[in-house]
């Protein structure tokens, strides 16, 4: 804020400048005169109204003192004639009885004493009758208000004990009363700050806490302002024991009008003060500043180029000594502005032939950087197309993988190329290709996502350069099966922010890999990895093909071409081979009882009880629902009966869930047919269709057993 107006101040003109600082000293002191008068004026009134106060304190606290001595005398007097029996009505003398009605003298008796209902006034009584002397205390009865209560004991003449009670009001018309001349207002509180009684009829805005009643109980004076008011409290010790706080106030208000009418009158003194000293010294400093601001104009034409001109010389002070300095720089300037123009025109003509010597020079440059930049993108594209030749020739991923890193390699000088395939059931990396590093070295090494440089390029998706392999800390060397030096860049070979693999490249020299090596090689990387993925997807789009998406085992159409080219290789070398058709017995009622999931668990179980029991040669398929379908390579059927009997040996031995509920006999077991070639047929259709007519005499002979094709079946069948 400071910093603002102090820049409105720097754009006034040079007369607003010399006259403000001027103006605002003037303000502050008027300011500061004002507020010195007004503090002053209500100081000297609150001083006043305090000494006011003051003297009010002590006329009401002599008026109350002066009531309790009266008390104490008259009550003694009166007394003193009831112990010599003088009958207190009997009396002509009016002043003692006005007294008496004053303070409301009562006889009472032990009796009476009994019947009292005032708690506090009880107690009073039986304190002086302990002690045997007059006690007084201030009391607030609802009847009577607040007041000072005398209690002197005495004794009759027959001998009976007697109390004189007396009674000194001190309520509103008492404090109406005292206040009458004093211009003011009384409030009267008991020890604990409770209202009592006071000039008005409403209760004051005074409110006492604990604190403010100690320092009062103290002996403290306590000054309370409240609105248009001022009051002070303080304790007045009554009777023996007690205390009451008094509170007189007057009122401010004559202060506030006569400080605010003080303000304003002193304020439109200022105004009136700034107005005709801002005229008179406003004509006065444009009389002065008018050398000022021909000088300002002049400057105007000359900065425009018009040096002929002249300024008039007026005084001789020091507004004309610069005049006339001022005309003499003019001249000066004009003889150099002159003797400029001529040397301009003879630059001129020098920065034009240079003008056109820096075009021409930044043109050949021009043409340079884009014959480079077209020889690097030449580079790049060469690179690429080469590439996406090697990768575009094959589906096979050894001979793709074999084409890409060769390709690599050519073109960007490598040493050493690693490429990882990624396994995502196992969430690893694992080493496929490797040039520059014996490739059994490496069989076995993976990496875990994160792990190494390797498993943070393919974490992050992002290539990490290391120009330095042997002062970075990530290095793992291979799981310590290489352990390189130089640089060496890890690129995420990712389609569709899928994983692929990871390609690295390593050089022996440090920082080896320029920055568009990295660009291009990402390039590259991008269209490897769509290559790759194409590759992987032809691969297992075959496999899909060939076997049963259930069991894992060859389909029917695959295990049919099969056992076309067994057939046809047999024929050519006069082999022989077998086949065997096993079905689940029963398994509908396995179904039917369990459900179609828990039968597929028992189908994929079948199939890999078959895997594992048979031999790498052999071939075992899924022909059909719960049927499967062996190939025994150059087997004959005894060699394929020792076979059969083996798996359904296995089977029966195996524990199924469920299959006491739903299997006859408790046990899931296996009926199985066997054909030879070429000793029961050369068709191998037909040679099928006899080993499934062997399985179904297998079933007609009661289940769980193995039979072999012969004549015997054809003839009943």
């Amino acid at each position: 804020m400071t910093g603002g107006i102090l820049q409105r101040l720097r754009n006034l003109p040079l007369s607003g400048r010399i006259l403000a600082p001027f103006f605002i000293l003037l303000v502050l002191l008027g300011v500061i005169a004002t507020l010195g008068v007004v503090y002053q004026t209500r100081k000297t009134l609150s001083d006043t109204i305090d000494s006011n106060l003051l003297a009010m304190q002590s006329t009401i606290e002599q008026a109350i003192r002066d009531r309790e001595a009266r008390l104490r005398s008259e009550s003694a007097l009166v007394s003193a004639m009831l112990e010599q029996g003088i009958d207190l009505s009997s009396l002509h003398d009016r002043k003692i009885l006005q007294d008496m009605n004053r303070h409301r003298f009562r006889v009472l008796t032990p009796t009476d004493i009994v019947h009292t209902e005032n708690r506090e006034l009880r107690q009073l009584f039986k304190h002086a009758g302990k002690s045997g002397r007059e006690r007084i205390r201030f009391l607030n009865d609802d009847r009577t208000g607040p007041a000072l209560v005398l209690v002197r004991p005495f004794q009759t003449n027959d001998g009976h004990s007697r109390f004189l009670l007396g009674t000194e009001p001190l309520g509103k018309p008492f404090l109406s009363r005292l206040m009458r001349n004093l211009q003011g207002r009384c409030f009267l509180f008991d020890y604990n700050g409770r209202y009592l009684s006071g000039t008005t009829g409403t209760v004051p805005p005074i409110r006492l806490d604990n604190q403010q009643i100690a320092e009062i109980s103290a002996g403290k004076k306590l000054v309370v302002p409240t609105g248009w008011e001022r009051y002070q409290l303080f304790a007045v010790p009554l009777g023996t024991t007690d205390m009451v706080i008094l509170a007189v106030g007057i009122s401010t208000i004559g202060l506030t009008t006569l400080a605010g009418n003080l303000a304003l009158g002193s304020s439109l003194t200022l105004a009136a003060a700034l107005l005709f000293s801002g005229l008179f010294f406003s004509r006065h400093i444009r009389r002065l500043l008018a050398p000022v601001r021909e000088l300002a104009k002049a400057t105007e034409t000359i900065s425009a180029g018009n040096f002929q001109i002249e300024i008039p010389v007026r005084s001789e002070d020091e507004l004309g000594i610069l005049t006339r300095s001022f005309n003499t720089m003019v001249r000066q300037l004009d003889i150099l502005y002159q003797e400029k123009i001529a040397k301009e025109r003879e630059l001129a003509t020098l920065d034009q032939e240079k003008h056109y010597k820096e075009i021409l020079e930044a043109k050949n440059a021009e043409i340079e950087r884009v014959n480079r930049e077209l020889r690097k993108r030449l580079k790049e594209m060469s690179a690429l197309m080469e590439l996406n030749r090697a990768m575009t020739s094959s589906l096979d991923l050894d001979i793709l993988f074999e084409r890409m890193l060769a390709t690599i390699i050519d073109q960007f000088l490598c040493d050493r190329v690693v490429l990882f395939t990624y396994n995502p059931g196992n969430e690893e990396l694992l080493v496929r290709k490797a040039h520059g590093i014996d490739q059994d070295l490496l069989r076995g090494v993976s990496f875990s996502l994160g792990e190494g440089i390797t498993g943070k390029a393919a974490l992050a998706q992002k290539i990490i350069y290391v120009a330095d392999l042997q002062k970075d800390e990530r290095t793992l060397g291979y799981k310590g099966r290489h352990h390189s030096r130089g640089s060496m860049v890890a690129i995420p070979l990712v389609v569709k922010q899928r994983l692929v693999g990871v390609l690295n490249l390593h050089k022996i020299e440090t920082d080896a890999f320029s920055g568009e090596e990295l660009k291009l090689l990402q390039a590259i990387a991008n269209q490897a990895a769509i290559s790759i993925d194409n590759s992987q997807l032809f691969e297992k789009a075959r496999d899909l093909s060939n076997t049963d998406e259930l069991t894992g085992l060859a389909n029917r159409r695959h295990f049919q071409m099969i056992l076309k080219r067994e057939a046809a290789q047999a024929r050519r070398f006069h082999s022989h081979f077998s086949l065997i058709m096993a079905d689940i017995d029963h398994f509908k009622a396995f179904n039917d009882t369990h459900g179609h999931l828990k039968g597929d668990i028992v189908l994929k179980k079948v199939a890999d009880i078959l895997l594992q029991n048979t031999r790498g040669i052999d071939l075992v398929g899924r022909f059909g629902g719960e049927e499967f379908v062996i190939l025994l390579p150059k087997t004959d059927k005894a060699g394929a009966e020792a076979a059969a009997e083996k798996l359904r040996s296995h089977i029966l031995a195996e524990n199924f869930p469920g299959e006491e509920k739903s299997q006859p006999g408790g046990c899931l077991t296996l009926s199985l047919g066997i054909a030879e070639y070429p000793g029961d047929s050369t068709d191998i259709y037909e040679l099928l269709d006899m080993a499934d007519r062997a399985l179904y005499r297998a079933k007609e002979n009661g289940r769980n057993c193995v039979v072999s094709w012969r004549e015997e079946i054809h003839a009943v069948s």
